[in-house]
């Protein structure tokens, strides 16, 4: 047999040395600040989405249970959104806290917007109702004009416009009665080559007290109008502070302060709540006063040239009749708050004073835009006089075509009320 060579140890360990170990290299600089910047944004991320969340989860859970205490809804809304990610996690990791921080970094964002997007994709309408609705978190503490209301509002509408884009529902404008009723036509004779029109009518004061007077048929009056003698004779108290209008008559301009009349009777058909100016001036030898478009309003007025005759069509109505032509002089508006404009939407209060002697019900004002529309407020049941009320002006009325949004002209009016 062949012996074997004699094993003899690496030099390396018959000197005493070891063979060096290879140390893993260690993160450069940049890559540290990059992964930390990816976990703070990482973070960042499923606060924003988890806010998001958040705040639609608790606008329908409002819808579905208004009655409900506001406490127990942000409860449910913040166990939907942050208790079951981090229920999660903690069934997950047990007993490892570091890595129940790291998956807090990013299971909220992935289960947030999940949620999110299935609800989009299953029940748009549902989410845009709610995100439509957000302005109630903060109108409560802070008021509906206040600017967070105001921006919480529109960023919710936004998102809404996305979501759902025909789901809002504004306020519509008010409808008017186009019937007339034939069997009770009115119709005053005319002479042709004279140039004025009489008609009796009969006035009824609040206390009921009835007088007949002899008017002149105006087309170009605004107002219809009564004398102080006759005011006195109805019982109608005429206050030195009394609302004042300036309104158009075929002889000029006139101005007069204005009372509540609470029935007028032409030709057996009566025409009730009217706003009558104290003109003294008006009245003649011949006539007590004139009849203006606020009574005309009420009928459909067609001329006969060749029979010499004015044929008045009564207009009918389906319960109160509207009078907000009457009420414009005796409602004051005013805009609550700054006339901002917020991602091309507004969300203003309207603030209408009564400074008539009856009560005003069902108002319903409206804010039109020189280069925009016409956006129309909630209706306000009743305002006593002397009293204020808010109304809810709300909707979308575009970017401003100078490109400044906040310097938008508008004017503001009674669209719709009754006495």
């Amino acid at each position: 047999m062949t012996p074997h060579p004699p094993l003899r140890r690496p030099p390396e360990l018959e000197s005493g040395r070891r063979s060096p170990s290879v140390a893993p290299a260690e993160p450069s600089f940049l890559s540290s600040v990059l992964v930390s910047l990816a976990w703070v944004l990482l973070g960042i991320l499923s606060l924003v989405v988890g806010l998001v969340a958040l705040v639609t989860v608790l606008a329908m859970a409002r819808q579905a249970g208004e009655a409900r205490s506001s406490l127990l809804l942000w409860i449910f809304a913040l166990f939907v959104t942050f208790g079951i990610p981090f229920a999660l996690a903690v069934w997950k990791h047990w007993g490892e806290a570091g890595r129940i921080r790291a998956t807090m970094a990013w299971l909220p964002t992935l289960w947030n917007a999940s949620a999110l997007a299935v609800g989009i994709m299953l029940v748009p309408d549902l989410v845009g109702t709610a995100l439509r609705n957000t302005d109630w978190i903060v109108e409560g503490n802070m008021g509906a004009d206040h600017n967070a209301t105001r921006t919480l509002s529109a960023l919710g509408h936004r998102a809404a416009d996305v979501v759902d884009p025909d789901g809002e529902a504004l306020v519509q404008a008010p409808s008017f009665d186009t019937l007339v009723d034939v069997d009770h036509a009115i119709e005053l004779p005319f002479n042709p080559k004279g140039n004025a029109i009489f008609v009796d009518v009969e006035l009824e004061g609040p206390t009921g007290d009835r007088v007949q007077r002899r008017y002149l048929f105006d087309t170009g009056a605004s107002f219809t109008t009564i004398t102080s003698e006759t005011a006195a004779e109805l019982g109608i108290e005429v206050p030195d502070d009394a609302p004042t209008v300036e309104f158009n008559t075929a002889s000029g301009l006139r101005q007069s302060r204005v009372v509540y009349l609470p029935s007028l009777t032409l030709g057996g058909v009566e025409v009730g709540s009217l706003l009558v100016s104290v003109c003294d001036a008006c009245a003649t030898e011949r006539t007590s006063g004139l009849l203006g478009l606020n009574v005309m309003r009420e009928f459909v007025v067609q001329m006969d040239y060749q029979a010499h005759e004015i044929q008045l069509l009564p207009r009918l109505h389906e319960g109160a009749p509207d009078r907000a032509y009457d009420i414009k002089p005796v409602a004051r508006l005013a805009l609550r708050g700054r006339a901002d404009i917020m991602f091309g939407r507004v969300r203003w209060q309207v603030e209408v004073e009564n400074r008539g002697q009856v009560p005003l019900q069902n108002v319903t004002p409206v804010v039109e835009f020189t280069d925009g529309p016409a956006l129309y407020g909630q209706r306000i049941d009743r305002i006593e006089p002397g009293d204020r009320a808010l109304s809810l002006v709300e909707g979308p009325v575009g970017e401003s075509p100078q490109g400044s949004e906040s310097r938008r002209e508008f004017t503001m009016s009674i669209a719709e009320a009754q006495w």
